[in-house]
């Protein structure tokens, strides 16, 4: 499998980020790395959401720092998590690991623990990374049924192809009734794009240097003119 070998980036929080050499844009805001991670996806994705087991489903493994996130807030709250990845750009394990998000030897693990297998990372949380492209269907991932969904592709402006109602009515039907999707990005058209698909949209406060994110619920009951799964 082919890796990438993006350049690191300090971000404002003191933390690291890449940026994608094919792209040029970073994986994270400039305005601190982990604040943005911590704020989307963690405060307003994970904790939100109240369980004591959660299904996650992230667009975008990038430099793994959401699932690790995820692994230090899940440890410290006893919730199971059980986390598949899709991931097109597949980061270089070294790369990943020079960031210095942690010395932990866990988030090594998330790195160079083997692609399209189901593995027991650490107790209560397992980690499966789909080397794949998120907009072709039918593929391993959409097996499962998820409570949560981190939605991090790389901006709207620069992967308009991530941001569509069709992608958005996939992940909708393997939501759970209830389940949530999580971005940083609050844009007009993602919010539209959103609501085609069924989703109930709420605007909040975004992390540093964005006004807004968005949170996008799948109604426990389903809304008139999208009829249940």
């Amino acid at each position: 499998m082919e890796t990438i070998h993006p350049e690191k980036v300090t971000t404002d929080d003191g933390t690291a980020t890449l940026r994608h050499p094919l792209f040029g844009d970073t994986y994270h805001s400039l305005h601190g790395a982990a604040t943005e991670s911590e704020h989307v996806f963690i405060r307003n994705g994970l904790a939100a959401a109240g369980r004591d087991s959660v299904q996650i489903l992230e667009a975008g493994f990038g430099s793994g720092l959401n699932a690790w996130l995820t692994l230090e807030y899940a440890r410290r709250h006893g919730i199971r998590i059980d986390y598949r990845a899709v991931e097109r750009y597949p980061v270089d394990a070294e790369t990943a690991c020079g960031l210095g998000y942690t010395e932990d030897t866990l988030f090594a693990d998330l790195h160079r623990s083997a692609w399209d297998r189901e593995l027991p990372l650490a107790e209560g949380f397992t980690l499966t990374k789909y080397a794949a492209d998120l907009t072709e269907p039918g593929r391993e991932w959409e097996r499962y049924t998820y409570d949560l969904v981190y939605f991090d592709a790389f901006a709207p402006a620069t992967q308009p192809e991530m941001w569509t109602a069709d992608i958005f009515r996939r992940i909708f039907r393997i939501l759970a009734p209830g389940g949530a999707l999580v971005t940083y990005s609050a844009r007009g058209t993602v919010k539209q794009a959103l609501r085609e698909a069924g989703f109930t949209v709420r605007r909040l406060p975004g992390a540093p240097g964005k006004h807004h994110m968005l949170r996008a619920e799948k109604p426990v009951e389903p809304p008139a003119g999208h009829p249940a799964e």
